[in-house]
This record gives structure tokens, C-alpha cells and sequence, in this order.
């Protein structure tokens, strides 16, 4: 790991409160008695993103701690989890845009409330595409800075919820703090990595990713 991002490990740490917030009103604080909407689905989806979630958080630190066999298997594990992380989501998509028409949503604006939801799951899942393309190639520089902007799609998953359950956010306002943010933390690790002379060109890439998404966002009248 490269000696500036050594404690990247432990930033990602700092981020997991965010994530049990988040789930914790419509989720976690209902166990084990949970609403009929929660089904089966629903908890294998939890399950599926806290235990990718956690993988990407100690990944770094078994490299941090040297312990590179760990690093490794965690690695496979990974890629096993990762499909199911994908079709799960897929399955929450549609649960989602059929309570949307049950609640009297028409197709157009069923299928526009879950832009958002659908175009980050692409972007995760491209990303993670990229992050595996690049260890296998031995380009562990741009490997690390896709699974960092993995761990930033994943971010409105918890912050999006934490503002919105905690402190009465609108959505469309906790989505708009979440692309602030992450188009922030973006151009920070940017200007870090041009600071240092270190590759910054997976950055660049997701930074104009989500510039594409923002802005149809907007042109679709902020839905969520």
C-alpha cells in the first residue's frame, strides 16, 4: 500500500457509525420484530451489504498489518459475495418500483424514483469490474482507488438514510448532501494524489460518472 494512503483502513472505520445510523430506525432497531414490508429478500439484502461493506473496510488494514494471505482470501471471498450483492439489489429495485405503483405512481415516475438506486448500482458494480481488471493486470494503485470510490457509492446508502431518519432531511435534499460530499471527497483525493505526483486517473473517471448522473438527476426533477 502506497505510504499515503496507509491509514486508509482506519478512515474507513470512522465510517461505519454512518451505516448503523442509517439502517438503524427502519431496520436494525426493528429486531426481531419486524414489519410485514421487511421479507425475506430484505434481510439477505442487509446481510449482503453489511458483509461487503465490513470487507471493504478491513481489507486495508490486513495490508496495513501485512497480513497479505488474509488480504487475499478476504479477496475471494469477496468476489464470491459480489454477484449475490448485485442481484439482491436488482431484487430491491423491483420490490421497490411495484410499491411505488401500488401506491399509485404511474410507469414513468415508478421507474424515475428508482434513477438513482439503479444508476449507483451500475456504477458499484463497473467499479468493482475495474477494481478486479486492474489487480489481475498488478496495478494495485489504481486496485485501491476503485474500491475506495466503491466505498463512496456505497456512502449515500447510510448517510442519505442518517440524515433523512435523524434529522427530518427530504430525501431529494439527503441525496443532494450526498453528491456534494462525494464530488468533494473526489476532487480532495484528487488534488491529493496530484500533490504527491501519485496516479489520480480513477478519480477523474468517477468524478465525471457522477457529473453524468447529477446531471440527469436534475433533468429528471430530483426523484427519489
Amino acid at each position: 500500500m502506497e505510504r499515503a494512503y496507509r491509514n486508509l483502513g482506519y478512515v474507513l472505520l470512522a465510517l461505519l457509525p454512518i451505516f448503523i445510523a442509517g439502517f438503524w430506525i427502519p431496520y436494525l432497531s426493528e429486531i426481531p420484530h419486524f414489519d410485514l414490508s421487511i421479507t425475506a429478500a430484505v434481510h439477505v439484502h442487509a446481510v449482503l451489504l453489511f458483509s461487503f461493506l465490513l470487507l471493504l473496510i478491513v481489507q486495508p488494514l490486513t495490508i496495513r498489518f501485512k497480513a497479505f494471505s488474509v488480504h487475499r482470501r478476504l479477496g475471494k471471498f469477496a468476489n464470491f459475495l459480489m454477484p449475490f450483492v448485485v442481484i439482491f439489489s436488482v431484487v430491491m429495485l423491483w420490490k421497490e418500483y411495484h410499491e411505488h405503483l401500488a401506491d399509485g405512481a404511474s410507469m414513468a415516475a415508478a421507474r424515475n424514483d428508482e434513477f438513482l438506486s439503479a444508476s449507483q448500482l451500475v456504477l458499484l458494480a463497473t467499479l468493482y469490474i475495474l477494481a478486479i481488471a486492474s489487480i489481475r493486470k498488478r496495478n494495485v494503485a489504481a486496485h485501491m482507488r476503485y474500491m475506495i470510490c466503491i466505498v463512496l457509492v456505497l456512502l449515500p446508502a447510510g448517510l442519505a438514510r442518517t440524515l433523512g431518519y435523524w434529522f427530518n432531511y427530504r430525501q431529494s435534499v439527503s441525496q443532494t448532501v450526498c453528491f456534494v460530499l462525494i464530488d468533494s471527497l473526489l476532487v480532495g483525493l484528487i488534488a491529493f494524489d496530484k500533490h504527491r505526483q501519485l496516479p489520480a486517473r480513477p478519480y477523474f473517471a468517477v468524478l465525471l460518472a457522477y457529473g453524468f448522473i447529477e446531471t440527469l438527476w436534475v433533468c429528471l426533477g430530483r426523484p427519489v
